[in-house]
């Protein structure tokens, strides 16, 4: 959240977004740090990763703030050396179970919002001690759930705050006393409080212009409503909640084994870029232009780009924009974008041809390797998706939040993907791909590093 826009005080939406935005810079800092192979030669790397500290940190100062003017409680929860639980009627767990108690009281309906902070520095390698403060960031979640049931709350952890360096240069005592859970609770208000008079947001805009209910109240967005970001003139679009089935069926031409079928449901409507970020959006914020095709213009996607130099581009934006948080898409929410509704291989009806030949289909929506000439074009040149979105398939491959992982086999809710792992998703095709490639489930995983000239990206924006 900006300077200049926070005002000491959070609703329950802004809660949420404040302990994500959180939480997505703390926790990607921190893996990252682990795939730093070399120090001499991952400056810039370290670089970023430390900016990404940074953010998170003023974050926190925020989320404190709020606690102190909103309501809140905390507690730390200790644990023997190595492990990431404690016993039932245990001292720990009467603890944590008489500060549910004194919370529940205290809501008065208010929504809580949990910001757990696991931290860990055992005699182990830097990744043992990373996944033992994930897991003891986590640990909390199931008792909080089950003394809370009656009452709303949400709850995110962070984890390696500083503390995931193996200890063997620290003395005992030191490290000792990082064996612990931080547990910050906080109550969100019910309304935002009146500020200062101020034109309507683009955000605010859109909301206003959609259907009216028979009460004459707003509604949400129809699907596909478009308004104007401040912040380099972004285009966007509503992206509804909803529920569909991630993957192909086993009969779609061009698919592949890690398509399976799943039903996923996304709890919140978000707005989505209607384009790939642009060569002169990324060079507003960012110097030099790494693209490959600079000759195509500033109205082209931007590539060469790797997750690293994505995240400091969001982090800029982030610092700059008086509205809304963006960030990257996660898979999901691509595919459930990019389908706009249709069950088939594209948004706008079946794969009709493999390989490199000539689909009818595809070569309405996107470019591919059968009518790019080989070489990247600008965007917005083809058909947008009944959401409107330019370009889901084809022109660029688009970076994704999540890391590579299977789908499972349960029905998910907001899935975000592993917490570890050292590749990436990226999805849609690009210039250079076959037909098969831009479907809209079809997956690909590279490294964080890896700066092609088909791989860009697109942004979501949240208010």
């Amino acid at each position: 959240m900006p300077h200049g826009s926070f005002w000491g005080h959070a609703t329950e939406e802004q809660a949420r977004k404040l302990a994500a935005l959180l939480c997505s810079h703390h926790n990607s800092a921190m893996e990252a740090l682990l795939q730093l192979e070399d120090a001499s030669q991952t400056s810039e790397t370290k670089r970023l990763i430390n900016q990404n500290l940074i953010m998170a940190e003023r974050i926190l100062a925020l989320i404190e703030e709020t606690s102190k003017r909103q309501g809140t409680g905390e507690i730390t929860l200790f644990f023997e050396t190595g492990t990431d639980t404690f016993a039932d009627n245990s001292p720990e767990h009467r603890r944590l179970v008489r500060f549910m108690d004194y919370l529940a009281r205290e809501s008065h309906g208010r929504a809580l919002f949990f910001i757990s902070i696991g931290r860990a520095s055992t005699p182990g390698t830097e990744t043992e001690n990373l996944a033992l403060s994930a897991r003891r960031a986590r640990f909390p979640q199931a008792i909080i759930d089950h003394y809370l049931v009656n009452t709303p709350h949400a709850f995110y952890e962070i984890y390696g705050t500083g503390e995931a360096e193996s200890p063997g240069r620290t003395e005992r005592e030191a490290h000792r006393r990082h064996q612990h859970t931080r547990l910050i609770a906080f109550y969100a208000k019910k309304k935002a409080p009146a500020m200062n008079p101020a034109a309507p947001t683009p955000a605010a805009t859109a909301k206003a212009e959609g259907t009216a209910k028979e009460t004459g109240a707003p509604s949400a967005p129809t699907p596909g409503t478009q308004l104007t970001a401040p912040s380099l003139g972004m285009h966007f679009a509503w992206i509804p909640p909803g529920t569909f089935t991630m993957g192909s069926p086993k009969n779609e031409p061009g698919r592949d084994a890690d398509e399976t079928t799943n039903e996923v449901t996304l709890t919140r409507g978000f707005y989505m870029q209607t384009t790939e970020v642009t060569q002169a959006q990324w060079t507003a914020l960012m110097e030099p232009n790494p693209s490959y095709y600079k000759e195509c213009g500033g109205n082209c996607p931007v590539n060469r780009v790797c997750f690293t130099d994505v995240q400091e581009f969001i982090r800029r934006l982030n610092t700059m924009a008086t509205t809304g948080i963006y960030r990257l898409p996660t898979e999901a929410e691509w595919e459930y974008a990019c389908r706009a509704g249709s069950t088939e291989a594209f948004s706008n009806g079946p794969l009709l041809e493999l390989a490199c030949a000539y689909d009818t289909n595809m070569d309405r929506m996107g470019w591919h390797n059968s009518n790019s000439g080989y070489i990247l074009h600008e965007v917005a040149q083809k058909e947008k998706n009944s959401w409107g979105l330019y370009d889901m398939h084809g022109n660029v491959w688009e970076w994704c939040e999540d890391r590579k992982g299977p789908y499972g086999k349960r029905p998910q809710t907001n899935p975000t993907g592993p917490i570890q792992g050292d590749m990436r998703v990226i999805r849609g095709g690009s210039w250079s791909s076959d037909d098969r490639d831009c479907r809209s489930a079809n997956r690909l995983f590279v490294k964080e590093c890896n700066k092609n000239a088909g791989i860009g990206f697109r942004l979501v924006m949240e208010e």
